[in-house]
């Protein structure tokens, strides 16, 4: 049994890169540890060694955000049912089905309990760090092999035909693009800060950070291939004084400026497929909020409702236009949770990269680099998140969801030690 506990969470960390049933999988096996290590911590006689500070101001917050952003979301689609808004006849249809992602938000909670009842310890962490980080490897493989033919999903590259995104089994380049930055910039943040102070790199760290950024170049994604380069900014800017950082964002612009204009990236660059289509869902999930300004027309309902919003703006040629959802995490959380549902998702969002930026100083104070470093890998793959979320619903999408969780329950563990 013990042996299944500790492994728990790294099974867990491998599978969140996976695909959705693998994500689902992986949570059941967590859940399952986190029961084990309760029945095998009481059978015992061993008792949870007290929360520390850090860790309890950590779990306050983190209650109060997580309920505000819950409250906010059952809200908005009480509302929706007992007050609906119609666009061309339909009303949004709210069932069981539609409350099923609130339960993301308990996900770092569990995760940070599972571990406590494990072996809570610096080692053990590691190991479910090097497991995750070592996942890269073989998805960068895939990757390859994928981006050249197909294999095992395909998802055409409409402006280069014969190539394909890199989706690996999670169906989307954007998907990829949002899952993969978490285990990326951790490695690469520990590499950087390792080289920083002690002039050598970390080097399973840095390959692994490199396999990931090799990962988020295949996906064929504008904003993944944006969010590489601020990612290694933000890295420079906690690592570099300000001549040596200049020096070196100056060198990145000038490789990024010669990458670009390479014919398969610039014909990439140029093409404006999608956006077109995303402006006029902005307009429509802008309409929803006029209409409902205080809950918006349903959480998780816009996509439902574009398709009736534009029957009802134009009934000759409505199929000619793309339903879907907002493809922004911010017109999505307007439209569909209004005023209430938008500021509570930047207040859960505030909260996330105050606690990757507060556990990373503390950290640093305490002398533990390598924690201060991961923690702040966190924070810039938490903004990197909210970057791609600008064009992109990043953050109820369950495969994104499980990643950013992780994310957040390993700032949570980080509490038992910073």
């Amino acid at each position: 049994m013990k042996s299944f506990i500790l492994a728990a969470l790294p099974i867990y960390a491998v599978l969140s890169l996976s695909s959705m049933a693998g994500m689902n999988i992986g949570f059941l096996i967590l859940f399952l540890g986190l029961i084990a290590g309760f029945f095998h911590a009481r059978g015992a006689g061993v008792a949870l060694a007290a929360p520390s500070a850090s860790l309890n101001q950590a779990l306050r917050e983190y209650r109060l955000w997580g309920w505000v952003l819950f409250g906010a979301c059952v809200f908005s689609l009480l509302c929706a049912q007992l007050f609906p808004y119609s666009y061309a006849g339909h009303a949004p249809e709210v069932t069981w089905h539609g409350y099923q992602k609130i339960w993301y938000l308990i996900c770092p909670f569990i995760i940070l309990m599972q571990f406590r009842y494990s072996m809570p310890t610096e080692a053990q962490f590691e190991k479910t760090l090097r497991v995750w980080w070592a996942a890269l490897f073989l998805f960068a493989a895939m990757a390859v092999v994928q981006f050249f033919t197909g294999w095992p999903l395909r998802q055409p590259i409409p402006t280069n035909p014969g190539y394909y995104h890199a989706i690996l089994l999670l169906g989307h380049h954007l998907s990829v693009s949002s899952v993969m930055i978490f285990p990326t910039f951790t490695a690469l943040a520990i590499a950087f800060g390792s080289y920083a102070r002690h002039r050598r790199f970390d080097k399973f760290e840095a390959f692994a950070g490199m396999a990931g950024i090799l990962i988020l170049f295949l996906t064929y994604a504008r904003t993944s291939w944006l969010a590489i380069p601020i990612g290694i900014v933000l890295l420079f800017a906690r690592n570099l004084k300000p001549k040596p950082f200049l020096a070196a964002v100056g060198v990145l612009v000038v490789l990024l400026g010669g990458l670009s204009q390479t014919p398969m990236i610039k014909e990439r660059i140029d093409n404006s497929m999608g956006i077109r289509d995303r402006v006029r869902l902005w307009e429509a999930n802008v309409d929803y909020f006029k209409h409902r300004p205080i809950t918006g027309i349903g959480w998780l309902k816009t996509a439902e409702m574009s398709e009736f919003y534009f029957k009802q703006k134009d009934p000759a040629h409505y199929h000619d236009y793309f339903w879907g959802h907002a493809h922004s995490n911010f017109f999505e959380m307007l439209g569909g949770t209004g005023l209430i549902g938008l500021l509570a998702f930047l207040a859960w969002s505030w909260f996330t990269l105050k606690l990757a930026y507060r556990t990373s100083l503390r950290a640093l104070k305490a002398g533990q680099e390598r924690w201060s470093d991961f923690a702040w890998g966190i924070l810039v793959a938490l903004l990197l998140l909210h970057f791609n979320g600008l064009t992109n619903v990043t953050f109820w999408e369950g495969k994104v969801m499980h990643q950013q969780m992780l994310a957040v329950g390993m700032l949570l563990i980080l509490q038992l030690w910073v």
